[in-house]
């Protein structure tokens, strides 16, 4: 049973609502030049532009085990990229989907976010608020001269996801238009969120009681979750 089956769908819709308001650009990383990685520090003198923070942020990792659920190697940019904007402040919403064969979901979230975390860009600075699923990017001066933009951005952390020996292929959305106009991405998010949620209450207490715990309707419509605790406790009593 997938877990992340509603904000998946989530996401469909708002891809094909993208579409329709003819805000959505498509292509493959194999057509793209990746941006260089490098550890960088990009001080607010050198700022040429900033990515989420207070003009609004999201970010997401979704995975899943069913072929055909994604498109791996894509990149998708929602609204304009930034050599189309003169505004130094974007809005900025990053959504990884991950294809693969995952043994264990708690170990996979923590893979996957780790990857994201340890994605470094040259001559921008990254940070994320993992439990906000918040994110913030601060672009060099330097970076837009020599022809930073999402697309390459996109095409970058692909490829990182896509060495992972378990990822068969991975998918990418990143927008920078307001987040107001992303109902869908929104109910994503909040779906996504209440699943790792629950995901990580079931394995750091797994004797806690189902009929008194914050995430009873979360595993009541996800029926992967329960699937999870119970195999959780039957490995860990030897059953």
């Amino acid at each position: 049973m997938e877990l992340f089956r509603e904000p998946l769908e989530y996401i469909k819709h708002y891809l094909t609502g993208a579409d329709q308001r003819k805000v959505l650009k498509r292509s493959n990383c194999s057509l793209m030049s990746s941006w260089p990685r490098e550890t960088s520090l990009v001080l607010q003198a050198d700022t040429g532009l900033e990515l989420g923070g207070a003009e609004g942020s999201l970010f997401m990792i979704l995975w899943t085990e069913q072929d055909g659920v994604i498109s791996p190697g894509q990149v998708s940019l929602v609204g304009p990229d930034i050599n189309e904007t003169k505004n130094i402040k974007l809005p900025f919403a990053q959504v990884i989907m991950v294809y693969g064969d995952f043994q264990d979901e708690y170990e996979t979230y923590q893979l996957l976010l780790d990857t994201l975390l340890g994605a470094k860009l040259k001559d921008v600075s990254t940070r994320f608020w993992p439990d906000r699923q918040r994110i913030w990017y601060r672009v060099s001066d330097q970076a837009l001269k020599s022809g930073f933009n999402l697309m390459r951005c996109g095409c970058t952390l692909l490829n990182q996801f896509q060495s992972l020996p378990a990822v068969k292929g991975a998918e990418i959305i990143i927008s920078a238009e307001s987040l107001t106009y992303q109902p869908f991405l929104q109910k994503a998010a909040a779906s996504s969120s209440g699943i790792l949620e629950a995901l990580v209450k079931i394995h750091e207490d797994l004797n806690f009681n189902c009929e008194d715990c914050d995430y009873r309707e979360v595993c009541d419509e996800v029926g992967a979750l329960k699937d999870i605790h119970r195999r959780l406790q039957e490995e860990r009593s030897g059953l």
